[in-house]
């Protein structure tokens, strides 16, 4: 049993694919199947401890992006791209797995159109409302296309479509009977705002939290998380503008791990990509601040379909402005109705068992290839 996974570069594609992983291993473990060869094909590993956990062989494929506006780079893009799409056909053939599973992105190009070629069977996720140009064409060369969002199936021809919801990591995700609960603030607890960029941060987030600082420190608990390469510029500044105030309420981090920060979160800042579905889990209200650069305006599709069900708050990037964004906040935290109507409307949104059903599909499609 071989099974290649392909995509990445960003976590939203990334996640889903170890998510999707980690249910082969213990679905073919339950039903005491062969242990599965799982392979990753991208042009970076991205998290090598995850890909470790998890038993998985990488395999360097280049890979170019695919860019809406006019780049010279999109030349030596493209280029990278044809190559990559030699170097997966080589790698593929010699490993010759059963089926490959696709997250979309650019990464995943150059082995799906190998795959299409050498008559390998391709899995494809979906996660966003709007489906970008590389998933649009890997649909096409898909025996299989599940989605995240309903929404997204008028995007697609494919016949085989299916409704999953979103692959989440097994840790990421609470139990099924959880309940989330307004926090009363007293003099010793206080209500906790998440606020993150994403993988990468958002220098833009970042800006219009840091100008409310003192405001929020005063009242909540801000864990800020800002990125990596931004996370000592927004250390230094956060010190100097909270220098007389109230400093041990705001963490500012690089990256987090999420699993033990949403269980302690009351509302969440953030882009509107697929964490959005772990947000939903967890019940967590959310702001949500599309990236405006998404292709397509995906990330506005996804809020305003969040904002229908109840429980995110959109707020477009040009109207993000500190004093606004402060007061969206305290609206939110300050009333336990508005607070819980908003929690509850998140239930059900997400789909417990995504990544289980995906999985099972790939063990299926392994095991009719053994008949």
């Amino acid at each position: 049993m071989k099974i290649v996974f392909t995509g990445g570069g960003t976590s939203g594609h990334f996640y889903p694919l170890m998510a999707v992983a980690e249910q082969v291993l213990q679905e073919t473990y339950a039903k005491k199947l062969v242990q599965p060869k799982m392979y990753y094909f991208a042009s970076q590993t991205y998290n090598s401890n995850m890909l470790y956990e998890r038993g998985m062989v990488y395999v360097h494929i280049p890979a170019g992006k695919m860019r809406v506006y006019f780049s010279f780079q999109n030349i030596i893009d493209s280029f990278k791209t044809f190559f990559g799409f030699f170097v997966a056909f080589f790698k593929l053939l010699v490993i010759y797995p059963d089926v490959i599973f696709a997250k979309g992105g650019y990464d995943s190009l150059p082995t799906c159109l190998a795959a299409f070629i050498l008559r390998i069977p391709i899995v494809l996720h979906e996660s966003d409302s709007v489906p970008g140009r590389v998933s649009r064409i890997v649909a096409r060369l898909a025996n299989r296309v599940a989605l995240s969002y309903k929404e997204s199936a008028k995007y697609f021809n494919n016949k085989n479509l299916a409704f999953t919801g979103q692959p989440i990591i097994e840790k990421y995700l609470p139990e099924s009977h959880y309940e989330r609960h307004y926090l009363v603030p007293t003099s010793v607890a206080r209500q906790t705002v998440l606020v993150t960029g994403g993988s990468q941060g958002s220098t833009r987030i970042n800006d219009a939290i840091l100008q409310i600082l003192p405001q929020l420190c005063a009242k909540y608990k801000v864990i800020h998380q800002v990125g990596e390469t931004n996370v000592e510029d927004v250390r230094k500044r956060a010190s100097v503008i909270l220098e007389y105030g109230a400093k041990e309420n705001y963490i500012p981090a690089g990256s987090l791990d999420f699993s033990t920060i949403y269980p302690i979160s009351d509302l969440i800042v953030s882009r509107s990509g697929s964490g959005l579905f772990e947000a939903a889990a967890w019940q967590i209200p959310t702001i949500a601040i599309p990236l405006p650069e998404s292709h397509a305006d995906h990330q506005k599709q996804n809020a305003l379909l969040c904002e229908r069900v109840g429980w995110v708050k959109m707020m477009l990037e040009e109207n993000l402005t500190p004093n606004i964004l402060l007061n969206q906040i305290e609206t939110i935290l300050g009333t336990r109705e508005a607070y819980e109507t908003m929690s509850q409307a998140a239930k059900g949104f997400t789909q417990f068992d995504a990544a289980k059903i995906i999985a099972n599909e790939l063990i299926n499609i392994v095991i009719s290839h053994d008949k």
